[in-house]
């Protein structure tokens, strides 16, 4: 996204990232600021990151639950643990939750699964309005929420027409923490259905090393093989690693 211009005689905004990784133009006059009566004695030293993370995982847990007493607790318990908001959110879907989103109520949890779908279905919309492969920098900030914090290896594959544009985002496999079974014959099956002539592959490593491995080699040269036999052309595998991230089209493997 394009920085905003900034006309003389006002302050000019700040950039941070929302729950999603995706960039929000936000001036310093609605920055979220946590309620003093939440505070229990003196305010603590947050970074404002920190804080913005803090100030608006309260405020979603106290609309889930307006009398939930413990909802900065429970904040303060979850970015303890994962970090980030952006890292809440995407554990928030996960299968096998973590203590303290157990310890969450239901109406927070379901609040914060609802809000989590409603960010990737922005980003998606976004993407496909401009065009998956037109910026780099959008895919790539999608990819990592969705695919960032996963704890297992997943594969994804994005289909597309010949005008790049998105027409779905399928997980095709899902494995342990190191190993994920692909089948080049499905990815193809499913993109003659879509009739799409391009592909997008991604996995991620939940190790946080992004570097491909011989396998990840092996298999990409196998799905680009099945797939130039039906005329589709594998424009990139990307490998997501928390938030670093390798493009192994730009890295000279493809």
């Amino acid at each position: 996204m394009k920085r905003p211009s900034v006309k003389s005689g006002k302050k000019p905004t700040r950039q941070f990232a929302d729950a999603t990784h995706f960039r929000l133009n936000v001036s310093a006059a609605e920055t979220i600021a946590l309620p003093t009566e939440m505070y229990s004695g003196t305010a603590p030293e947050l970074s404002v990151a920190e804080e913005t993370d803090l100030a608006l995982l309260c405020r979603l847990i106290a609309q889930a639950q307006p009398r939930n007493a413990k909802a900065q607790e429970q904040a303060r318990n979850l970015l303890h643990e994962y970090g980030s908001l952006s890292a809440v959110m995407a554990a928030i879907s996960w299968h096998e939750p973590s203590k303290s989103i157990k310890a969450l109520p239901e109406a927070v949890r379901v609040l914060l699964m609802l809000a989590r779908e409603a960010g990737l279905r922005i980003q998606r919309a976004r993407l496909r309005r401009s065009g998956i492969l037109a910026d780099s920098t959008q895919l790539y900030a999608y990819l990592r929420a969705v695919m960032g914090p996963e704890k297992r290896e997943q594969v994804r594959v994005l289909f597309l027409n010949d005008k790049h544009e998105l027409l779905a985002d399928d997980v095709m496999g899902q494995g342990t923490v190191d190993h994920t079974p692909v089948y080049p014959r499905e990815i193809v099956a499913r993109a003659l259905q879509l009739n799409a002539t391009m592909l997008v592959l991604v996995h991620n490593h939940p190790s946080g090393d992004p570097t491909p491995s011989a396998d990840d080699v092996v298999m990409t040269t196998q799905i680009c093989g099945a797939a130039k036999i039906m005329n589709i052309h594998v424009w990139d595998h990307i490998i997501v690693a928390g938030e670093k991230l390798l493009s192994m089209r730009e890295a000279g493997f493809l």
